[in-house]
């Protein structure tokens, strides 16, 4: 991390009281449009890979076989809130698989949103698997494993045939083999996948315009990227930053972010990969810089760049009695990218 550049300072007063650090990348096709920090940095994907681990789940057949809907496929690619029409779609996908609920391995959490964790505390006294982020990746992987007619009981292990098809899938969206994908372990137990930041940010611009990429791949990252487009609300949840940032961007482009302070953009309507790092691993250090530079792309309006500015990057600084007490100041170089 020690190549990172400034992303964003925090001001109390008139004094710098925080400084988040970081790298940023603007890909297209086989080009790098524009980098800050080192390229060869080391990046986990962690969540942010989710819309790219859901691919194994249509280039095995299952999504065909088993007649997943879009909604569900959108719930695949997200960390949700584990609000109940999250909670019904996994368990529809999970049905139409002919998996049972107790397979999933990702253990269970409650919902990082407070008013649904109050709720979903009156009907259970532990929370179950289902109600984790991330169960519609692991439903889904599950559904890919059932099809293979690979165990479900090891669906997590690295060796797996469908991890190894994900790390493989992976590696043609980041133009490398497969075994130059690391491989460590994500909070819920999956493989977690980690690239230098310039292989990444090519991947999620894949996502974007994923023509080059064998027909089979190219025709789920089409797929994925609509269910994620038409279904935002799959993604993340009421209020969740993804969720609104897709719903500004009326389309123009998807959204994914992950933990440790991980966040991609892919907008098939220019072609472009977004894919920011902070250094720190705190996501108030990338939800500014991201409204920024998708305004500065012109892939959102000024005026919905300012609101999510307010809501989501809590741009002006406040203490509970409503006194301002400093600001978010983006730091990206003017001419960028």
């Amino acid at each position: 991390m020690e190549r990172s550049v400034p992303l964003l300072r925090v001001r109390r007063g008139d004094h710098e009281e925080s400084l988040h650090r970081g790298f940023v990348a603007v890909h297209s096709g086989e080009r790098m449009l524009g980098v800050l920090g080192d390229p060869g940095a080391l990046v986990f994907y962690r969540s942010a890979s989710k819309p790219l681990q859901a691919l194994a789940g249509i280039t095995t057949g299952a999504a065909d076989a088993f007649g997943l809907v879009p909604a569900e496929l959108a719930l695949a690619t997200g960390s949700h809130n584990g609000a109940p029409v999250h909670v019904a779609a996994a368990r529809s996908l999970l049905a139409k698989a002919g998996v049972p609920e107790s397979a999933l391995g990702c253990g269970g959490h409650w919902s990082i949103d407070p008013e649904v964790a109050q709720q979903q505390r009156v009907g259970w006294t532990r929370p179950p698997a289902v109600l984790s982020n991330c169960s519609g990746k692991h439903a889904l992987m599950l559904a890919g494993s059932q099809h293979l007619g690979a165990p479900l009981e090891s669906y997590l292990s690295a060796g797996h045939p469908l991890q190894q098809r994900i790390r493989s899938e992976l590696g043609h969206m980041a133009g490398v083999p497969a075994e130059e994908v690391r491989v460590a372990i994500d909070g819920c137990g999956a493989p977690t996948f980690a690239l230098p930041l310039a292989q990444a940010a090519r991947s999620v611009a894949m996502l974007a315009a994923p023509g080059g990429l064998p027909a089979p791949l190219a025709a789920a990252v089409r797929r994925t990227v609509e269910a994620m487009r038409a279904h935002p609300e799959m993604v993340g949840g009421e209020g969740r930053f993804d969720t609104e940032l897709m719903r500004a961007g009326k389309g123009a482009f998807v959204a994914k972010g992950g933990a440790e302070g991980v966040h991609m953009v892919a907008a098939p309507s220019k072609g472009l990969g977004v894919l920011v790092k902070v250094a720190d691993g705190h996501d108030r250090g990338y939800r500014l810089v991201v409204l920024a530079l998708l305004q500065r792309l012109g892939l959102l309006e000024a005026a919905a760049a300012e609101a999510l500015a307010e809501s989501q990057g809590s741009r002006t600084q406040e203490n509970w009695s409503g006194t301002v007490t400093g600001e978010l100041e983006v730091l990206l170089p003017r001419q960028f990218p």
